[in-house]
């Protein structure tokens, strides 16, 4: 039976630390995994990865023990079904505004009575079925993929009670971009309301035990991030490439333009 490997670190009590792939490379999964990460994020919603590539990806995660956490490109059962059967150990569902979206999600990741995924018992997720029966496989409901509603439209906040609080969603992602650009105000994830409106979803879900994940990119996000008590936190790998390559030409830089000594 495949373990579900976010659910086995949502156990432990300590914050865990992701990497959203928005270079979609297996390799790179794998580096990162290798490196210490607990989790990627795989982006089809934005990166266009098809169910295929996807596949790819969470398997080198799984290669390394990294948790993989896919954001669907569509919070439809029939665009979420191929992607929770790669394997995947949670799956992300963008611009969830209403407790009826939230439900929706979690019908379409559990499988009936309880929900509307569709079965298959030789899928990926479930080791092809080579390690367990079907039936086994569709009530082990611990090893199914983690239950994440992305918040990131003005209109989840008015509705944020709804949403965290739906029975199955495990994880509320805050998105701070979408969320500004629906505020009127694209690019300008500083203003007062994006603020406003991820502490109250903080609130509730610390109140209702619901684990927060956040984006962060700087010092200044980790700090916020930590001060909402966000579980989860990640940054882009190309925030982080892009950070250590202009420190590497800034030093580089500086080394050649003092004047050259002679030997």
């Amino acid at each position: 039976m495949r373990t579900n490997r976010l659910r086995e670190q949502l156990k432990e009590s300590r914050p865990l630390f992701g990497v959203m792939a928005d270079i979609a490379s297996p390799r790179l999964v794998e580096f990162y995994g290798l490196l210490g990460f607990d989790w990627v994020m795989i982006d089809a919603e934005h990166d266009g990865i098809s169910v295929e590539s996807c596949y790819n990806l969470v398997t080198s995660a799984d290669a390394t023990g990294m948790a993989s956490l896919v954001r669907v490109p569509e919070n439809r059962p029939e665009v979420i079904l191929p992607y929770a059967d790669t394997g995947a150990s949670a799956i992300i569902a963008p611009h969830v505004r209403t407790p009826e979206d939230a439900a929706r999600l979690v019908s379409a990741l559990r499988f009936p009575p309880h929900g509307t995924r569709g079965v298959a018992g030789s899928s990926r997720a479930a080791n092809y079925g080579a390690t367990q029966s079907p039936k086994d496989f569709f009530h082990a409901t611990q090893n199914h993929p983690v239950v994440c509603a992305l918040m990131e439209d003005e209109e989840a906040y008015h509705h944020a009670e709804g949403i965290i609080g739906e029975d199955g969603i495990d994880i509320i992602c805050l998105g701070t971009g979408d969320l500004a650009a629906s505020l009127g105000h694209p690019g300008e994830k500083q203003i007062p309301q994006v603020g406003e409106c991820v502490v109250k979803a903080a609130g509730i879900a610390k109140r209702l035990g619901k684990h927060l994940n956040a984006a962060a990119g700087t010092p200044a996000d980790l700090e916020q991030a930590a001060r909402l008590g966000a579980r989860m936190v990640m940054v882009s790998n190309t925030a982080l490439v892009a950070s250590a390559t202009r420190d590497f030409l800034r030093s580089a830089r500086e080394a050649f333009s003092a004047p050259a000594t002679g030997a």
